[in-house]
């Protein structure tokens, strides 16, 4: 792909901010390489790919990758020159970032096309291993790197050992003309500070002496051969770390090429990285090139510009249309938008995702045509009308149907009359030649003609009738007005002379001016009414959204209530018969009160049938075979809420739940059967008291005229079918319900007592048990 005056499009720039995410400097030389090409899908699929890895929470590069930037050092062994021992400990490290990098990759699921690049990362962890085992963390080569290198270190420890035991001896019987009882070490010899008065006493080398010429330091003849032989074994042992490094260094050498390649790998897996790092942070999205020749850009803003305050603007191009012909008043963002539009296409042929909707679609052009001048820099305020007319000349010879051609300003920088009529006959040779263009103008006349023209589309940049300032929106469809005289106006022009300045103009501009004026405001109003409604339409669907949510958290809620209200009450009139029976054993001696006991026991076995039918005791099916038609009854997974299938309406399931109607997927219920009763109900016998309706009101009396009222019915509510009570006292001060509690507390026959739920009366009413 050719992209001709690329930096006129600031692609360079760009890539410099992504470089920012790169954490190698390799990565940082593999995305300064990147440009424009056609066969961009493959890394497109590589930084798509690593998108979704990063939103997913992995973290793709180990902490040690940076340790991989040492290539000058594999370069250094490449021409045969051994490494220190510390710069091959530095290229350990990068072997091992580099085999940390693939394992980490290997061990991500959704990385498919990442693995396969991270698989030509070749295994050093011989090379590594015998780094390692030869040298300490501190570049301290080690005793074990060889059995000679361990042997001569022996040697020089034991003769060192000699030597520093014969001088401590030396010093001990010639302190007289010592200057000070200590020895040293002169380039690797032991010597002594002999007074200058005594230095003929002592037969040897004198070495040097001190500034004052008071002492000279003096190596005696007896310490000459030791000094010598320790010498011989300090060259040997630095020969045999030399030998060492040097069979090190080799083994680099030997994989240079592979090391290479898989360090070239690790600068693509990096750059990767960027790429994606910098799509999340910049809310970019990887665009493939389309097939369709359409231009379709949603919500692009252009990376360079302020995150917080770039506007983003719609741009689209239809695949049946030549060209966009887009105007409207200085510094309202056209050539920001022309910027735009280029360095997204090239962006995307280079392998970098692009700020914009993921909806967006961006044709694969073979070559792009820029010609954009940058009034905000001095240097490119050379670009006269030749230099525009040059870049013209350039998109004529090479346009084709795969070209994308970008002119800002056109026929501008000589006179406007000449200047409207060759980009009017520009525009029709591009058309003639297929090219896509998109251009930017304030001449009236190619506004005119682009309004008029089937094939061109008509756009602006908007501007705010209330603010006479431009807003940075694109508005397709519709032909922008300058603005000059509101914009002269608004910076202080004098009225006179702007009134003159139409005058000169004459009636029929001006008409058309106001015309494109009214166009563009009404458009820009119906504009925002339209987002205002679709935020309104959004915020209802929200709306929406959360009380079907509550509606239907209700509804399970109240249906698992009942649910439990069955099985605890169920649960209590079990226990309750228990104790009865437990009761008849002990008086079957006695007549006394037994036809009384046994009356009651009946009634609670009757009362114990009726709670097995309402619970549906049940039978599971199995979900693969279940099939649910009208009438059947169904419980809630994980529930023992059952219900009767009253009926369906597409894929859903109507169930009534004793009165409470769930809407849900057969999927959340399994289909249960109804058990025969293994025997005939006994006929019960009428209770001891009958109680229409297990409830009071007291409300508005006080606690002393409420007294033998809730008395009454607690005795009342003891003797008959029911256990359970409401007392409705409402609400008001709280000090009618706390009298109720009182009495309550204080009554042996209630059992337990509390405030009602919500659904059944809140604290307006206390629920008792006797």
């Amino acid at each position: 792909m050719e992209v001709y005056t690329l930096e006129k499009i600031e692609f360079g720039k760009v890539v410099e901010l992504v470089k920012s995410f790169a954490v190698t400097q390799i990565g940082r030389k593999v995305l300064d390489s990147l440009k424009p090409k056609q066969n961009c899908q493959e890394e497109l699929a590589l930084v798509d790919e690593m998108v979704r890895i990063l939103t997913a929470g992995y973290e793709v590069l180990p902490t040690d990758i940076s340790a991989v930037d040492v290539y000058q050092l594999f370069d250094k062994a490449a021409e045969n020159l051994i490494l220190e021992a510390k710069e091959l400990l530095k290229c350990s490290d990068a072997l091992v970032a580099m085999m940390n990098l693939k394992s980490k990759i290997s061990q991500i699921k959704e990385a498919d096309l990442i693995k396969k690049l991270a698989f030509k990362i070749d295994s050093f962890e011989d090379i590594v291993t015998s780094i390692r085992s030869c040298i300490f963390e501190d570049g301290f080569v080690k005793d074990e790197a060889s059995e000679l290198l361990s042997k001569i270190r022996r040697d020089i420890k034991q003769l060192t050992h000699l030597i520093k035991r014969k001088a401590e001896n030396f010093v001990v019987s010639n302190k007289s003309i010592l200057q000070d009882t200590i020895f040293a070490i002169r380039d690797g010899r032991y010597v002594f500070p002999v007074k200058a008065s005594y230095k003929g006493q002592v037969k040897g080398i004198v070495h040097y002496s001190s500034g004052s010429a008071a002492t000279y330091f003096v190596e005696p003849e007896e310490f000459v051969p030791l000094n010598n032989q320790l010498k011989i074994l300090r060259e040997q042992e630095e020969q045999e770390i030399k030998r060492i490094l040097k069979n090190l260094t080799y083994l680099l050498v030997q994989k240079i090429d592979s090391i290479r390649k898989s360090l070239e790998t690790v600068g693509i897996i990096d750059s990767i990285h960027a790429r994606a790092l910098f799509a999340n942070k910049y809310k970019a999205a990887v665009i493939y090139p389309s097939t369709s020749r359409e231009i379709k850009l949603l919500k692009a803003r252009h990376p360079l510009l302020n995150l917080e305050k770039v506007v983003p603007v719609d741009i689209v191009l239809p695949e049946n249309k030549s060209g966009l012909i887009l105007t409207g008043p200085n510094m309202g963002g056209k050539t920001v938008t022309l910027k735009t539009i280029g360095l997204f296409c090239a962006m995307m042929m280079a392998g970098f995702p692009i700020p914009c909707s993921p909806d967006s679609q961006l044709y694969g052009f073979s070559k792009i045509i820029v010609d954009i001048g940058d009034e905000q820099s001095i240097e490119q305020n050379l670009s006269t009308f030749s230099s525009h007319l040059k870049n013209i000349v350039l998109a004529l010879q090479i346009a084709d149907e795969n070209t994308l051609v970008l002119l800002d300003e056109l026929g501008s920088g000589t006179d406007p009359l000449e200047g409207a009529a060759l980009g009017l006959a520009l525009i029709e040779r591009l058309k003639q030649l297929k090219a896509k263009f998109i251009v930017t103008t304030h001449l009236t006349p190619i506004k005119v003609f682009a309004a008029n023209d089937p094939e061109l589309v008509s756009a602006s940049v908007e501007f705010d009738p209330e603010t006479l300032s431009p807003t940075y929106r694109i508005l397709l469809g519709v032909p922008g007005a300058s603005h000059a005289f509101e914009i002269a106006r608004k910076l202080g022009l004098d009225e006179s002379i702007i009134k003159r300045a139409q005058e000169l103009l004459g009636k029929d501009y001006m008409d058309m001016e106001k015309i494109l004026k009214d166009y563009q405001e009404q458009s820009t109003l119906l504009k925002k009414k339209m987002e205002e409604v679709e935020v309104e339409k959004e915020r209802l669907e929200k709306m929406k959204e959360e009380y079907e949510r509550k509606y239907h958290q209700l509804k399970i809620k109240r249906i698992e209530e009942i649910d439990n209200e069955l099985r605890q009450t169920y649960e209590y009139i079990r226990q309750l018969k228990k104790q009865i029976d437990e009761a008849i054993s002990n008086l079957k001696q006695k007549s006394e009160n037994i036809e009384t006991l046994r009356t009651a026991s009946k009634t609670l076995e009757q009362q114990t049938r009726i709670l097995k039918d309402l619970e549906v005791h049940t039978e599971s099916f199995s979900n693969k075979d279940q099939e649910i038609s009208v009438g059947d009854h169904v419980k809630l997974k994980n529930s023992e809420a059952t219900g009767k299938v009253v009926d369906i309406r597409g894929e859903k399931l109507i169930i009534d739940f004793q009165g409470i109607k769930l809407e849900t997927y057969p999927k959340s219920v399994e289909k249960v059967v109804k058990k025969e009763e293994e025997q005939k109900v006994e006929q019960v016998q009428p209770a001891l008291f009958e109680i229409i309706k297990p409830e009071i009101d007291v409300r508005g009396l006080t606690v002393e005229e409420a007294e033998p009222i809730v008395e009454d019915f607690i005795e009342k509510l003891a003797r008959s079918n029911f256990r359970t009570g409401v007392i409705i006292h409402g609400k008001g001060t709280g000090r009618l319900a706390v009298g109720i509690w009182d009495m309550l507390r204080r009554n042996s026959k209630v059992k337990r007592y509390r405030f009602g739920t919500p659904a059944e009366g809140g604290t307006g009413v206390t629920i008792v048990e006797v």
